[in-house]
């Protein structure tokens, strides 16, 4: 059930496509699939929790350099599952290395398919956890970000930390030309981002005067412009009101 569900949602871009039809001519057939079926693996680990936990999933993109799932849910979403989801991904990864360690030591497969798995495993490992939208390291900041700050601060936080580590990574990778399709898509999420924050704002502003909040943990803030996640915003009126009393003038 879950496998069928994982497969009916995903959905490969073009250069995903395109990839794959240069491998086959160039003869790389067993770095292409390596390569494919780790990152298969890490999305099916975040797939695994976002389903246990009923999280709305809208499609899993396969990009060449690795996977991105969609989703059309609540932004006000626990952040213990959110980091739990984040962590899964890269977790199941490590947990299919281990596998072909234990293969390759039973010679079950070659040093050179063990060698090809170890490489290009280490390096998406690697990739997926840098601090830039939209990777899981992205992903494992902003959860950290709004357990210590509000939403707004948070949002900015982490697209500022993604501006630094993405131009970091610009200038390690500036000369190889194999790395620019991944620069490029960066550099859109991240200005997409940015760019949309003010809708994002407003989202999650709209969610909390539409949905009583069942946090237990209060906050007490004096605007809704510095609302949390995760807690029961109790805003300055003539005395503390709830979020949704508050928006909702009661």
């Amino acid at each position: 059930m879950i496998i069928k569900k994982f497969l009916n949602n995903i959905y490969i871009s073009p250069y995903t496509i395109i990839l794959i039809f240069l491998a086959l001519l160039t003869g790389l057939i067993k770095e292409i699939s390596i390569i494919s079926i780790i990152i298969i693996i890490h999305e099916f680990g975040h797939f695994i929790m976002l389903y246990l936990y009923k999280w709305n999933i809208s499609k899993i993109n396969i990009y060449p350099f690795g996977g991105i799932i969609s989703l059309d849910d609540d932004l006000d979403k626990n952040l213990n599952e959110e980091l739990i989801i984040s962590i899964s991904g890269p977790l199941l990864q490590e947990i299919l290395f281990l596998i072909i360690f234990i293969l390759y030591k039973n010679n079950i497969i070659n040093e050179y398919i063990f060698n090809i798995f170890k490489n290009y495993n280490i390096a998406i490992l690697i990739f997926n956890l840098l601090p830039i939208i939209p990777l899981d390291g992205s992903k494992i900041i902003n959860v950290i970000l709004n357990k210590l700050f509000n939403f707004r601060i948070s949002y900015m936080a982490n697209i500022i930390i993604s501006i630094i580590f993405l131009t970091m990574f610009i200038l390690v990778f500036r000369n190889d030309t194999s790395y620019y399709l991944i620069i490029s898509f960066l550099i859109y999420q991240v200005i997409y981002n940015y760019k949309n924050r003010h809708y994002i704002y407003n989202r999650f502003i709209l969610e909390k005067r539409l949905k009583k909040s069942n946090y237990i943990k209060y906050k007490k803030i004096d605007s809704i412009k510095k609302m949390y996640r995760n807690k029961k915003n109790l805003i300055k009126d003539n005395y503390y009101k709830t979020e949704y009393n508050y928006m909702n003038k009661k």
